[in-house]
């Protein structure tokens, strides 16, 4: 009797400790593996046809991406490749560019045209200030706060300059330059204020918001790339050449870098044969909230209007919608599919459950299988041609909208 008591103890010990190593992690657990972009095989994504693993090789001058994959080498036309694999996530001190675009580095000095960052990744840089939105100096560390701030630096619609303050105060006027104290090396920011110049340590500053209305507008026609690197930068580059172990990159007139090759972990091609929906204007849009709380979509955004995310990755392009809800785009022209990956993002801790629709014309092409908090994306692929009306529904799931953040990642139609 014993024995058999001892077996049955035993065999039950041995059951509970199966079913705890398959558990999800707890909500608000952070996965073990957190720099996803470091993971090697990456995926490149062509326009058309299947995604591959594959390491990045070369760019050519003129657009070429040559990859190391399973069946050899493989040459695409970057106007043919949707990305390849996906962006770190950045922190540390960053400058943020008005498309969205992020520096990571230390600030050492700014005047009236121009800021001088030092960065791990290219050394010391001279930014024209005119193609920025802001700098974070105290990124926060919780994640999604951290997303929040950049978003917040985007959409400031202020005609002044701000200081956000680590204690959550704010002050106004014009930024007159950064420059360091001789005394003791510590950067500060001279501010131009009603109440007369004040100089603000940037220990005490979380973020600096630029006049948005001093920003230069930024060339957004012809094929580009937005390259990101291991640190979390993530610059748009007008051209691109990676060979001999270096990546030479043009971002803007008067800004130029260059860094080791090996240091970029994510390509994605804009201005290429896909069209993301995020970069169109949508015909409409209506949500429907399960109570009183509206919720508008986001592009490129999750729907709260931090950086998309899902299993674990960052995605530079795509829709972020909270259901239930309904956004419709007019088609311009002929395209012969639809496609996505579908999933809730990563901000929601696991929660969340949806169900993801695609209408052509009207009519119903795509329905998901219910998606939940962590779980892997869904791809979707829909036939279009001939339809003049595209229509992307988030409806409830499992738990009405509780945490029903759904993300269309790199959503993009294909002629």
């Amino acid at each position: 009797m014993q024995h058999a008591e001892h077996h049955s103890t035993a065999l039950l010990l041995a059951v509970i400790a199966l079913l705890a190593s398959c558990q999800r992690p707890a909500i608000g657990e952070q996965p073990a593996t957190t720099n996803t972009a470091a993971v090697s095989p990456r995926t490149a994504w062509p326009v058309t046809g299947d995604p591959f693993p594959a390491e990045l090789l070369s760019v050519d001058s003129n657009w070429n991406v040559r990859f190391s994959a399973a069946q050899g080498e493989r040459s695409i036309p970057a106007a043919e490749l949707v990305c390849w694999g996906n962006p770190a996530e950045a922190q540390g001190p960053q400058l943020v560019f008005s498309g969205g675009d992020l520096l990571v580095g230390e600030v050492q000095s700014a005047d009236q045209d121009q800021s001088e960052v030092l960065s791990a990744t290219f050394g010391r840089v001279s930014v024209p200030l005119e193609l920025l939105r802001g700098i974070v100096f105290q990124p926060p560390a919780d994640r999604a706060l951290r997303h929040q701030l950049a978003f917040k630096l985007l959409s400031s619609t202020d005609k002044t300059d701000r200081l956000l303050l680590e204690n959550g105060d704010e002050l106004t006027g014009t930024i007159q330059g950064l420059s360091r104290r001789e005394s003791d090396d510590q950067l500060e920011v001279r501010l131009q204020s009603a109440a007369g110049t004040v100089n603000v340590p940037a220990e005490r500053i979380a973020a600096l918001i630029f006049n948005p209305a001093l920003a230069a507008p930024r060339e957004t026609s012809g094929l580009r790339s937005i390259v990101g690197f291991r640190d979390g930068t993530l610059l748009t580059a007008d051209s691109l050449v990676v060979d001999q172990g270096k990546a030479r990159l043009k971002v803007a007139e008067g800004l130029s870098v260059e860094a080791a090759s090996d240091e970029i972990v994510s390509l994605q091609t804009v201005g290429g044969q896909a069209v993301y929906l995020s970069d169109l204007k949508a015909d409409s849009y209506r949500h429907v909230p399960f109570l009183n709380v509206p919720w508008p979509y986001h592009a490129d955004r999750n729907a709260e209007g931090g950086r998309l995310r899902c299993g674990g990755r960052l995605y530079i392009k795509g829709l972020g919608m909270h259901s239930a809800a309904r956004l419709t785009f007019a088609l311009d022209r002929p395209y012969q599919r639809f496609e996505a990956e579908l999933g809730i993002d990563d901000v929601t801790d696991r929660r969340g459950s949806v169900t993801f629709r695609v209408f052509v014309d009207g009519q119903q092409k795509y329905q998901s299988p219910n998606v939940r908090g962590g779980d892997p994306p869904v791809r979707a692929s829909v036939d279009l041609a001939g339809g003049r009306q595209l229509s992307l529904v988030v409806d409830y799931g499992e738990w009405g909208d509780q945490r029903d953040l759904a993300d269309w990642l790199n959503a993009r139609l294909v002629p």
